[in-house]
């Protein structure tokens, strides 16, 4: 189906190998239908009036996800766009086995997106609040604008009992606009205390009310631009470093520094919950159970299709 470029779009990352996690999360089955966590995020997008859908996969999983989404309901768009294709992935000098990061993946959409958009994770739960606060963010706004959104979560609220997990932890002014975002790869809560393990030197000690970003964007197209050449400058310089990630909040700070884009962060203290370590499935299950017995989402969960 032709995509409805009057309405935001929904982009999923879905290209992650989920090292910590021990394989595939995308396709761990956790519904009672054997549903997976992003067809949650789907089925509240949907709800919340988004109807282009963009998956980022890796080829080589591209039959999985074709037959995952088969259910979805005819008036909405999916498109499928590969990050292991996208410039400059396919040139064999680039060649690697870890994905680019997020920035890099983000640019794979570029021909599937004219206007504004939402890009989340797909490991991890935002429920349907999340989207439609990001319907409410793109009400009235130009379809290319540079003010940008994100939600802004509580650091306690988005740890896990099981291992360290990454955050971007965010810096807000007084009127709530983002003035930095900077990634902590290895963040564990020590009894009380919270702390962001570092390579070298002391561990930082973080505050259970610090923001920081679940990678909920809401972003416009007018990004793409600034992404091409992003990119391309980052992994032109980083080409035989394989452990390099071209994260997009480093891109987006960059950008805020030199004042290209401005990004409002939506404080959102709703629940959350997602997949980084393989024995995070068992809560995660748990918890889409009971929204199925108190009626949240219907089951089987593409029954009343929105």
């Amino acid at each position: 189906m032709a995509q409805d470029k009057t309405g935001p779009t929904l982009i999923v990352l879905a290209a992650g190998l989920g090292s910590r996690f021990g394989g595939l999360k995308q396709l761990k089955p956790l519904g009672p239908g054997g549903n997976v966590l992003l067809e949650y995020t789907t089925f509240d997008a949907i709800r919340a009036g988004f109807r282009n859908i963009v998956f980022i996969i890796q080829t080589a999983f591209a039959d999985d996800f074709t037959s995952l989404v088969s259910s979805l309901p005819s008036d909405v768009s999916v498109e499928f766009a590969f990050q292991d294709q996208t410039w400059p992935g396919n040139d064999a000098q680039y060649k690697r086995t870890r994905p680019w990061g997020t920035g890099h993946a983000l640019l794979a959409a570029r021909d599937f997106v004219h206007g504004p958009f939402v890009m989340c994770n797909a490991d991890d739960y935002y429920g349907a609040s999340a989207f439609k606060k990001a319907a409410g963010f793109f009400s009235g706004k130009d379809p290319e604008s540079l003010d940008y959104g994100m939600l802004g979560y509580r650091l306690d609220a988005t740890l896990t009992d099981h291992g360290n997990v990454s955050r971007a932890l965010c810096a807000l002014s007084d009127d709530g606009r983002l003035t930095s975002v900077s990634e902590h790869s290895r963040i564990s809560r020590n009894g009380k205390t919270i702390l962001s393990a570092q390579e070298h030197g002391e561990d930082i000690k973080l505050k259970e009310t610090d923001r920081v970003s679940m990678n909920f964007w809401m972003l416009t197209s007018s990004i793409f631009e600034f992404l091409n050449s992003e990119v391309r400058e980052f992994i032109d310089q980083h080409r035989h470093a394989p452990s390099a990630e071209c994260r997009l909040p480093d891109i987006v700070q960059d950008l805020i520094h030199r004042g290209d884009v401005s990004v409002q962060c939506l404080l959102h203290d709703d629940a959350w919950f997602g997949l980084t370590h393989s024995s995070d499935s068992e809560a995660a299950a748990s918890t889409i159970q009971i929204m199925h017995d108190d009626g949240t989402y219907p089951t089987p969960l593409w029954k009343n299709n929105a």
